[in-house]
């Protein structure tokens, strides 16, 4: 019950922080219309013409854990502070400097959302990234996760980017509505170290929204499998 608290009441937060980051992005728009002489975003000189897609790029936190953008439409890459991996993030990604954290330089936790505002669906994404882990306590890590995800079914398994990766996903309802969860933990097949990856869709505010599994699935996997760790 505990776990399932904490979930919900992240969930709240990143409902907050996505509409101040909307209603910030708002206020810019409103004060260049105001005053044609601001200064635009360096972005506008690379012909980009729909600025509220490039949130990542225009949020001051955010921009700085990318190292290349439109690394492919509609996607910039991201890499963590401790330069221990890096993915992908959508390009109307956020990450809140509350929703990041380092602990010891070994480990670090980076929750970014994003939105789909046509189809009233917010994403988050959190991944947490440890450089070293006690050897043969693999099963251990699983343990706790499928337990911490409310998962009682089995991991599915598959290998990329010399990682080995368990993985799993459901949809299931509560006071905030239908959402659908995918997660999966990556182990380096050449060191000690990991990387969890929890993806979030759900139903942005009161509206309904509907979730189509495999769709939202083979995003979810689009940005699990981006996932490289890094040598350190």
């Amino acid at each position: 019950m505990k776990t399932w608290l904490r979930i919900s009441a992240l969930w709240a937060m990143l409902l907050i922080v996505g509409c101040n980051t909307a209603n910030n992005q708002q206020e810019l728009e409103e004060e260049t219309q105001e005053d044609p002489s601001t200064e635009q975003p360096s972005v506008e000189d690379e012909g980009v013409d729909n600025e509220d897609d490039r949130l990542a790029v225009e949020h001051e936190f955010t921009n700085n854990f990318l190292v290349e953008i439109d690394v492919e439409p509609g996607f910039h890459q991201m890499r963590g502070k401790l330069d221990g991996f890096e993915m992908l993030i959508p390009e109307n990604g956020i990450i809140s400097d509350l929703l990041h954290a380092t602990e010891n330089n070994d480990a670090e936790t980076v929750i970014y959302t994003f939105n789909n505002e046509p189809e009233k669906k917010l994403y988050d994404v959190q991944v947490m990234y440890q450089s070293h882990y006690p050897e043969g306590l693999e099963q251990s890590y699983l343990n706790v996760f499928k337990h911490a995800n409310n998962f009682e079914g089995e991991y599915e398994y598959t290998e990329v980017n010399d990682l080995e990766v368990y993985y799993g996903s459901y949809e299931d309802e509560d006071e905030y509505g239908p959402y659908l969860k995918y997660f999966g933990y990556l182990f380096s097949a050449d060191n000690n170290q990991l990387i969890s990856f929890s993806f979030t869709v759900m139903c942005q505010g009161e509206e309904n929204c509907n979730f189509n599994h495999e769709e939202e699935a083979e995003m979810a996997e689009k940005l699990m499998y981006s996932i490289r760790l890094l040598d350190q």
